[in-house]
């Protein structure tokens, strides 16, 4: 065997705490059985895991090779118990799922909503981010499922047949001065205050996409956020301008409050997917997920 139990917390320990000292005073159990125990491993393996330094350690290239499998199996140890606990409890255990935060609002209320109705009991974690934070969390199995746009092409990233499709399109205040103008077209707005995600974001890039698309320089951006609801207040009672996925300023357009600009080219359909890791065991709770999803999409 690679590692036994006892060895496996200890090397994760370490190497999350950057320290034998931290480590040792979060495991219960005194410095040098640690170090024993971390040393008898490196010995088993034939390699360093760590570096040592008077400050800590930090692991060396063998260490990060063994990181991801050695939280693989603590995962896979958490699921197990999980599934264990579910067929106690005749329950789905623990929904660990991410989304895109224009998804994660407009599609997934429903999904969760059936499944709890079904399931009282079930537990749901959940995050919501870009591309950048999804897909480590996804394949670091941080999470179980991803409800998201394009990722990349991981080996460990499985798309899987369910599409969920909505669109972006610039806003404003239904108030906004600039809908006193007929035929708008964005040449008209690059002189208003705009908000949008930081540059370099998935969101901004393809923002910018759809503007090279049309031939148009990128406007100056005044203020950068990842806050929807600062976008959306800067939107309704600043006079900023936006560009954002219907499903995030849904609410506000049925109040009245923030409308779409019918800007030729930068009203755009997208389209998403649904995510999950190749390898692993799949939790009871993710497996009735997909067929929900795939049934709503249906």
């Amino acid at each position: 065997m690679l590692l036994d139990e006892r060895e496996r917390i200890a090397f994760l320990s370490v190497a999350s705490h950057g320290s034998i000292g931290r480590a040792s005073a979060a495991l219960g159990m005194s410095q040098p059985t640690l170090s024993r125990i971390v040393k008898r491993l490196e010995q088993h393996l034939g390699v360093p895991l760590f570096d040592r330094f008077a400050s800590g350690v930090a692991l060396t290239v063998y260490g990060e090779a063994l990181l991801p499998f050695a939280s693989r199996i603590e995962l896979e140890a958490n699921h197990a118990q999980d599934e264990i606990g579910r067929l106690k409890r005749g329950t789905a255990g623990v929904l660990r799922i991410g989304a895109a935060p224009s998804l994660g609002s407009a599609f997934l209320p429903a999904i969760l909503n059936r499944m709890v109705k079904e399931t009282p009991d079930l537990r749901v974690e959940m995050i919501e981010g870009t591309a950048e934070i999804l897909e480590p969390a996804l394949i670091g199995r941080r999470i179980d499922v991803v409800m998201a746009g394009e990722l990349s092409d991981a080996e460990d990233i499985q798309k899987l047949d369910i599409c969920f499709e909505d669109h972006g399109a610039v806003i404003a205040a239904a108030d906004h001065p600039v809908r006193a103008k007929e035929r708008l077209v964005m040449a008209d707005l690059l002189d208003q205050p705009w908000v949008l995600p930081p540059g370099g974001t998935e969101p901004r890039l393809a923002f910018e996409s759809y503007l090279t698309g049309i031939g148009i320089k990128p406007p100056h951006i005044a203020v950068e956020t990842w806050s929807v609801p600062m976008m959306k207040a800067l939107v309704t009672d600043s006079g900023f301008i936006s560009w954002l996925p219907s499903s995030l300023y849904s609410v506000e357009e049925r109040a009245g409050f923030i409308l779409p600009l019918d800007i030729p080219g930068m009203t755009v359909r997208r389209r998403s997917y649904v995510y999950r890791r190749r390898m692993g065991l799949v939790p009871p709770a993710v497996v009735r997920f997909l067929e929900v999803a795939r049934a709503m999409r249906r």
